[in-house]
C-alpha cells in the first residue's frame, strides 16, 4: 500500500482517547516525510486559501500549486 494511502487511512481514524490522538498525529507527521515530493493529494481536499484542488506534497507539507499556500504539520 502506498504511504500516502496509509497516511489517509490513519488521518480518517476517529479516536476517543487524547493519548491515542496524539500518537495518531505523530504517526501522520512521521509518514509525511516519506511521501515523495510532487505526489498529488488524491483525497479531494481543496486549498483553504484559493479553493483550488491542485495540492501536492513538498517536504512533508501539502502545498497548493495554484497560490502557494502551505499546510505543514
Amino acid at each position: 500500500m502506498p504511504i500516502v494511502d496509509v497516511l489517509n487511512l490513519i488521518n480518517g481514524l476517529s479516536l476517543d482517547s487524547d493519548a491515542i490522538n496524539t500518537w495518531k498525529n505523530g504517526v501522520e507527521r512521521s509518514l509525511k516525510k516519506y511521501i515523495p515530493d510532487g505526489t498529488k493529494d488524491e483525497t479531494g481536499r481543496t486549498c483553504p486559501k484559493c479553493g483550488g484542488d491542485d495540492l501536492i506534497y513538498q517536504e512533508g507539507c501539502l502545498v497548493c500549486r495554484n497560490c502557494g499556500y502551505s499546510k505543514c504539520g
